[in-house]
């Protein structure tokens, strides 16, 4: 619903359409972002570690995701990335810089996921976000670092990220970020969307179900049919 949306609301969703990697790395640093965004320019030089993150600071892996994101959405969703999709890229590693730990080996980030969705509000009001898209944003920068823990998580923390109305958006934004996560010997970090989508799928039809006649006949004949 983009009519509730403020002027600077209007002006970053343009700003996330259309800029480039190099365009979105220089804007981090610049004051009318930072305005908006305070402190973003601190994930210039924020080191996070040899382990996970070979593709450099925060700032370079952030923009990594934000380019990754519409090659996802393309091939899972067969759409562009939305306004809240677009920014929680922008976002989801926002706090870094202020949980940094010196740590030589484990999650030197403790507490920025949950930092930056505190300030969700307050960006809905900025921005001109409704209801639905404040609470989608909470979300996704909430749990995307647990999005990177789902194959390992327990069955009910699983259910409860995917039975989800906002699963796909987690999903994709998890995609994008483990894609632009470097790892040692080469590769990145796994992505879980079809983990994700067989939880969802799970949870929207539970075990014991009784499928409609006409979807049954539907898929029935779509299997049948001559290729």
């Amino acid at each position: 619903m983009a009519m509730s949306r403020t002027l600077e609301g209007i002006q970053l969703e343009g700003f996330l359409t259309r800029s480039r990697a190099a365009t979105l790395r220089r804007a981090l640093t610049e004051d009318w972002l930072n305005a908006l965004l305070p402190g973003i320019r601190l994930l210039v030089g924020c080191d996070q570690g040899r382990d996970l993150h070979l593709e450099g600071d925060a700032a370079t892996h952030t923009v990594l995701v934000c380019t990754a994101l519409p090659l996802f959405a393309r091939s899972y969703l067969e759409r562009e990335p939305d306004f809240v999709e677009r920014l929680a890229a922008l976002l989801h590693d926002w706090k870094k810089p202020v949980f940094r730990r010196n740590v030589r080996h484990g999650a030197p980030f403790p507490g920025h996921e949950a930092c930056a969705a505190a300030e969700t509000p307050a960006l809905a009001v900025r921005l001109g976000l409704h209801a639905g898209e404040r609470e989608r944003l909470h979300f996704l920068l909430a749990e995307h670092g647990l999005a990177h823990e789902f194959p390992y998580l327990s069955k009910r923390e699983q259910r409860r990220l995917a039975a989800s109305p906002h699963w796909a958006s987690l999903a994709l934004l998890q995609a994008a970020d483990a894609h632009s996560c470097w790892c040692l010997g080469g590769g990145h970090l796994p992505i879980h969307w079809e983990l994700f989508e067989q939880e969802a799928l799970a949870a929207e039809h539970p075990a014991g179900m009784t499928w409609p006649a006409p979807f049954v006949s539907a898929i029935w004949g779509a299997v049948a049919a001559p290729r």
